[in-house]
């Protein structure tokens, strides 16, 4: 690492000259890479730099590198007594050597989970519910593995999952001692430092410490889906009829999932990312006659994911009009994965993609998504692939659905009764 080293004020004024700055950053980096200081360190400099050079290290500068060992026996030997390495930790401060990155990343590392260890137990001691968690904790070795104990009843493999859920268990278990039930979002701004912090993860962790399923154990609010199509909900007696909805209706996602009878009278199913898209399907074409219509709002909700894995029949399609870009196709990837059904993309092929009206955006966002998409190539299912070679041959260019209305809306019903399954 180095350590701190005040130089004479004639060695800074030689620092910071223009072959002083260029000689001491180039040896700086030498050293950070694990290079030694025996060697020739081969320098491009102007006659002006070599000059400072020899100023201070004399036959030890040649026309196009400096030798390393004799320069610092030339430093040794001045009047400044100094080694080579001192006079760069004086000129820079300490250097710190990709080995000693590795260390010092190491003892961050250590430090960090130290810290998590302690104030996780701090946080569940006075819980007697959870004394069994609390030993097992304290009697973690005192190594670097950011790994939860065996034997846990959180009953997860990852760190950050279990110390979640113990901090959530713990507030949980306060809580119910006084009659209070918090909300899901109120017990994550007491324990978890944030409303909007739970990961489905935790709140498993967390139902199995407390012993109850996660919506038994703190009132949550629903999800709203909105849908338009051939579809009611009864639940003692008619709650909604979809088909009547102009332009549309919300259920809540949960509870429309979990209760009542949902008849489904569609062809299929139509998820649409974008809201004005979903709105101009439901107003300006004959789709909603026969396909349930459903805005996923971006990213789709667990809510909705649960709606398509439990109330769609497993043969009827299911559909999805995104935009054609990696986001558009991730959207649709994370619903099928989360839902468990495979969801057929529609107006997202190739032909359209290149008559699309491109996004203007900067190089930097144009070489994420040129990236974002050669990382698709080798993964997508073949109904995507054509798509993404065409967004690596326009250079991660996008499309937005919103300005394709022209050339996707006359046609959408159509397209919906051809799609073949995949």
């Amino acid at each position: 690492m180095g350590t701190h080293v005040a130089l004479h004020p004639d060695l800074m004024e030689w620092a910071v000259s223009p072959g002083g700055a260029l000689f001491c950053a180039r040896v700086r980096q030498h050293i950070a890479n694990g290079g030694k200081l025996n060697r020739r360190l081969r320098l491009q400099m102007t006659d002006r730099e070599r000059a400072d050079l020899i100023d201070l290290f004399g036959d030890a500068v040649s026309a196009t590198d400096v030798q390393l060992a004799r320069a610092d026996r030339v430093l040794r030997s001045s009047r400044h007594t100094l080694p080579l390495r001192m006079l760069i930790i004086g000129a820079g401060g300490p250097i710190r050597t990709k080995r000693g990155q590795t260390r010092y990343r190491a003892i961050i590392k250590r430090e960090r989970l130290m810290r998590e260890r302690a104030e996780t137990l701090t946080a569940i001691a006075d819980v007697s519910e959870l004394a069994t968690e609390h030993g097992l904790l304290a009697s973690l070795p005192n190594d670097n593995r950011r790994v939860p104990p065996k034997g846990s009843r959180a009953g997860t493999p990852h760190w950050d999952t279990y110390c979640a859920a113990l901090r959530a268990a713990a507030e949980w278990f306060r809580t119910a001692s006084r009659d209070w039930k918090c909300s899901e979002r109120e017990l994550a701004a007491r324990a978890l430092g944030g409303t909007k912090t739970w990961t489905e993860a935790s709140k498993a962790a967390f139902s199995k410490l407390v012993g109850l399923p996660f919506t038994e154990a703190v009132h949550t609010s629903d999800t709203g889906l909105r849908m338009t199509g051939p579809a009611e909900w009864h639940r003692q007696g008619l709650v909604a009829d979809l088909s009547l909805a102009e332009p549309f209706i919300e259920l809540p996602g949960w509870t429309v999932t979990r209760d009542g009878r949902f008849d489904l009278q569609a062809h299929g199913i139509l998820l649409i990312e974008n809201q004005e898209t979903f709105e101009a399907v439901t107003s300006r074409t004959s789709v909603p006659r026969n396909w349930l219509c459903i805005w996923t709002e971006g990213f789709a909700s667990g809510a909705l994911a649960h709606f398509l894995g439990i109330r769609v029949p497993e043969s009827m399609p299911i559909a999805a009009w995104g935009d054609l870009d990696p986001p558009g196709i991730d959207i649709i990837l994370d619903l099928s994965a989360k839902s468990g059904r495979s969801i057929l993309p529609i107006a997202m092929d190739a032909e359209l993609y290149r008559r699309g009206r491109k996004l203007v955006e900067e190089p930097s966002q144009l070489e994420k998504w040129l990236n974002e998409a050669k990382k698709h190539a080798e993964t997508v299912p073949s109904p995507f692939k054509d798509l993404v070679t065409a967004m690596i041959e326009h250079g991660g260019l996008r499309c937005e659905q919103e300005g394709m209305h022209e050339q996707i809306l006359p046609y959408l019903h159509h397209w919906l009764a051809e799609l073949k399954p995949f």
